[in-house]
C-alpha cells in the first residue's frame, strides 16, 4: 500500500495563491475552509496518477474537521485521489511524527509512504526523515516535490 501523509496549510494552501486571490478580490475560503492552490492540486494528482497512492490527512485541520468532512471536501472540490484516513492523536504526542507512527502501527499491511509537510524535521521522528519532503509554504507542493514523492513511493522494497 502506498500512502501520502498530507499536510494542508503551506502544502496545499499556499501564500502565493492566497496573494493571487486577494489581489483579484476572490474569496480565499469555501464552506470547508481555505481553498487549495490549483498548482498544488495538479501536482498531487500527478503523484497519485504515477503511484496509485492513497492520502492520509496529517494536517491540523483534523482537529476541527471529521473524516466525513474530508471526504465531503474532496468530492465538493473535485480533488484527486482518495482520503483513506486521518492520523490519530496519541495520548502522548511529542510531534507530528508520533501521529504518523501511530497510524502506521495500526495499519495491517506493509506501507510505502511519503510525508509532505511544511514543518521541518524536528517535528518528525528520525526514522521518517528520508521519507519527509518539506515544502516552501509560499509555493507548497511544487513539481520538484512531486517528482521526489513519486520516486520515494515507487522505490522497491
Amino acid at each position: 500500500m502506498k500512502i501520502i501523509f498530507l499536510d494542508f496549510d503551506g502544502v496545499m494552501d499556499t501564500a502565493y495563491y492566497d496573494h493571487i486571490l486577494s489581489k483579484e478580490g476572490l474569496p480565499g475560503n469555501d464552506s470547508f475552509g481555505t481553498v487549495f492552490d490549483p498548482n498544488c492540486v495538479r501536482n498531487l494528482a500527478e503523484i497519485i496518477d504515477k503511484t496509485g497512492a492513497d492520502i492520509v490527512v496529517s494536517s491540523s485541520w483534523k482537529y476541527f474537521m471529521s473524516y466525513k468532512d474530508f471526504l465531503d471536501m474532496w468530492e465538493h472540490r473535485s480533488l484527486p485521489g482518495f482520503v483513506t484516513d486521518v492520523t490519530p492523536t496519541p495520548d502522548v504526542r511529542r510531534n507530528r511524527g508520533d501521529e504518523i507512527d501511530a497510524w502506521l502501527d495500526d495499519c495491517d499491511v506493509e506501507c510505502q509512504y511519503v510525508i509532505i509537510d511544511d514543518l521541518d524535521g524536528s517535528n518528525f521522528n528520525e526514522h521518517q526523515l528520508a521519507r519527509l519532503l518539506v515544502v516552501n509554504p509560499f509555493n507548497g507542493l511544487d513539481e520538484e516535490i512531486a517528482e521526489r514523492a513519486i520516486a520515494i513511493l515507487n522505490q522497491e522494497g
